[in-house]
């Protein structure tokens, strides 16, 4: 505020008061010259004397506290250098109105000073109930899953109103912001629809709940544990202690085995018997094995099915279960399985047999690579003798005639 007829002094703002003075003091060039020189000079000595005292400083205080102070002497001498120099060759008027463009006045400072507190608010509020939250899940009040939620919850509750509450407190015309929204919202859904398809994905696994954190599951060929789920990814632990992330986008548009999600869980495994043995008698062997196994549950009872015929045994499938369903009682029980049914059958005779092949002729329609009929002959020697080839499994092969002898079909 100026008034008709007050000095110079009271005229200009306050806060250029002290150029006038300094311009008064510097009137000619060589002033002008000589009192940059001493300005540089003392800012040289300044830099080193701090320097010299940092060396001193760090070995009664810490490096980052010596640091701190270091930075903000210079930062503060080089704004006062830089004022000093605005005064002595009188630029006042020059960075003034290089800084029009800002015009902050007191009301946008005490808008500025509202706006950082509502936010720093809202973040406070989301940290304390995080705690919170976080707090019941120690108390087994709250799953780890419950808990994102409820934060990501929070974080919208608190967040929402304080945007719509600065909004309001500058003055923003809604309708100008929905309409820029508008636009910024095509252009930043076609450069990062990868990332919101993501997010909405991961909002589609935090209220559906699929799996929650700790459950065993399989999803993109890989199995682990769930460790943490967040908006944009699932962090899963394989058994070889690998921890993979998986775009929650793909997550969803995949198969998702939860293995957690019953008390007890089945599993199978598949032994051949040979095709002399007595499947019935086979079957109840292996039952009876299974049932000796303290890794398998008795109820539901392990029982065996009748599956296939191979090519070289007759399948049988081994099911079974196991509570709780975690991967080392799989492990343990599928190995207890494997070596019980293995001594039983050792025990009662029941062979497992190795893959085998036997080649035969169809009768009458072998010939010799002579050209001479060798239909229901052996192959034999140079000394006349029969052959019979014998597989690499260890299984006798009865090559019956030459031609069979090849692999040759009529």
């Amino acid at each position: 505020m100026t008034w008709p007829g007050a000095p110079l002094a009271l005229q200009i703002p306050w806060y250029w008061r002290w150029a006038l003075r300094i311009e008064q003091r510097f009137e000619t060039t060589v002033e002008q010259y000589a009192a940059t020189a001493a300005a540089i000079a003392a800012l040289l000595l300044l830099a080193g004397l701090l320097v010299v005292g940092g060396r001193w400083a760090r070995e009664r205080f810490a490096d980052d506290v010596v640091r701190t102070v270091q930075w903000a002497a210079v930062t503060a001498a080089t704004f006062v250098f830089t004022g000093f120099l605005v005064g002595v060759w009188e630029l006042t008027a020059e960075v003034e109105a290089a800084f029009e463009f800002i015009a902050i006045g007191p009301s946008d400072l005490i808008r500025t000073l509202v706006t950082a507190i509502v936010f720093a608010g809202a973040y406070t509020a989301t940290l304390l109930t995080r705690r919170a939250i976080a707090y019941g899940t120690r108390r087994e009040m709250v799953s780890k899953h419950q808990q994102e939620i409820a934060h990501h919850i929070v974080q919208l509750v608190m967040f929402v109103p304080a945007i719509a509450f600065v909004v309001t407190l500058w003055g923003i015309p809604v309708e100008s912001l929905f309409l820029g929204a508008g636009a910024l919202g095509v252009v930043v859904g076609f450069a990062a629809r990868k990332t919101l398809s993501g997010a909405l994905s991961g909002f589609v696994i935090l209220f559906a709940r699929p799996f929650e954190v700790g459950d065993w599951i399989t999803v993109s060929d890989r199995e682990g544990i769930v460790t943490e789920v967040t908006l944009y990814n699932t962090q899963i632990r394989t058994f070889d202690e690998e921890h993979v992330l998986i775009p929650n986008d793909e997550v969803t548009g995949s198969e998702v085995t939860n293995f957690t999600r019953t008390d007890s869980l089945r599993l199978t495994t598949d032994v051949g018997i040979d095709y002399d043995a007595d499947i019935a008698a086979a079957a109840r062997v292996a039952t009876e094995a299974m049932e000796e196994c303290d890794a398998v549950n008795d109820t539901p009872s392990p029982d065996v099915i009748r599956r296939r015929f191979g090519d070289s045994e007759v399948v049988l499938r081994l099911r079974y279960w196991i509570q709780p369903p975690t991967i080392q009682h799989k492990w343990n029980a599928q190995n207890a399985v494997i070596e019980a049914v293995k001594a039983a059958f050792d025990r009662e005779g029941i062979r497992i047999p190795f893959p085998q092949r036997e080649l035969s002729n169809r009768p009458g329609t072998a010939v010799s690579p002579a050209g001479g009929d060798a239909a229901g002959e052996r192959a034999s020697g140079g000394d006349g003798t029969d052959e019979t080839a014998s597989g690499g499994d260890g299984t006798d092969e009865t090559a019956s005639g030459d031609a069979a002898a090849d692999g040759g079909d009529p």
